[in-house]
């Protein structure tokens, strides 16, 4: 990102915060990169004041539920302080496919013409899984590009299980089984969840995830997250100011809805 127009600051331990924007009209640029209609969104000044904004690229390693669980706040009529670019080529879902987009779409958007094309974070949400060494390749390397590397072992699914539980998963997995703990994890989240995990709606929960994940959350001596340990609380930390009003007045608003459909049901 170009240091010429987006400057952050630390103080003592604290993470930075995303910096705020008056809002303009955005038209995303044509790039060879994987297609996603959810990405182009055109955004309008308000008639009557200006509103802070925000951009984030997303690269994910994960095609489904990662696409899903942001996929509502893609929606530029109800989050209008926050746009999301979220990227998932089916051929790079690696930890180093990843980091290539991310490096090739902060290079196109760092030397765009328009200086509200330069996103003000990107981050790579990947899985641990089988890709550990790969991981510890690119982590010096996201580090040095302020690229934010956000990582979930073994699976995406671990964050989703903190969006309900407070508690450390107690999934207990044979040692010789390691390789399949994603998908034996998957299995078993509908055991401990009442009426099993809904993506699509789990950002609700985005507050308590948020402070579940965090309480529970270790790394190795390498920096990177421990078994049932997720760093994506601080990608969600990132995001809340910019759609915590919105969430909770869309969530108000499908209450009512439902409460009227329930009311003509029972008549």
């Amino acid at each position: 990102m170009a240091e010429k127009h987006r400057t952050y600051s630390k103080s003592g331990l604290e993470r930075e915060t995303l910096p705020l924007h008056p809002a303009v009209k955005l038209v995303n640029k044509d790039v060879v990169l994987p297609h996603d209609p959810t990405s182009e969104i055109i955004y309008q000044k308000p008639d009557l004041q200006e509103i802070p904004k925000a951009f984030v690229v997303i690269v994910s390693g994960g095609e489904d539920r990662e696409r899903r669980y942001f996929k509502l706040l893609s929606n530029a009529d109800r989050f209008e302080r926050i746009k999301i670019d979220f990227i998932a080529d089916p051929n790079k879902l690696n930890p180093t496919g990843m980091l290539e987009i991310a490096l090739l779409k902060n290079e196109r958007l760092t030397t765009s013409h328009n200086e509200e094309d330069d996103p003000d974070r990107i981050y790579l949400v990947s899985d641990v899984d089988q890709f550990m060494d790969e991981l510890l390749e690119i982590k010096p390397v996201c580090s040095a590009e302020k690229l934010n590397l956000i990582i979930s072992n073994s699976c995406f699914e671990v964050w989703l299980y903190y969006a309900y539980h407070s508690d450390f998963p107690s999934f207990v997995i044979n040692p010789v089984d390691i390789k399949k703990i994603s998908w034996k994890f998957k299995g078993w989240l509908p055991t401990v969840i009442r009426g099993g995990v809904k993506t699509n709606s789990a950002i609700y929960n985005i507050e308590q995830n948020i402070e579940n994940a965090k309480s529970n959350y270790r790394e190795d001596q390498n920096g990177i997250p421990e078994l049932f340990s997720t760093n994506m609380y601080q990608l969600a930390e990132d995001l809340l100011p910019f759609i915590q009003p919105e969430l909770n007045k869309l969530e108000v608003e499908n209450k009512e809805t439902e409460k009227k459909f329930r009311s003509k049901r029972n008549k």
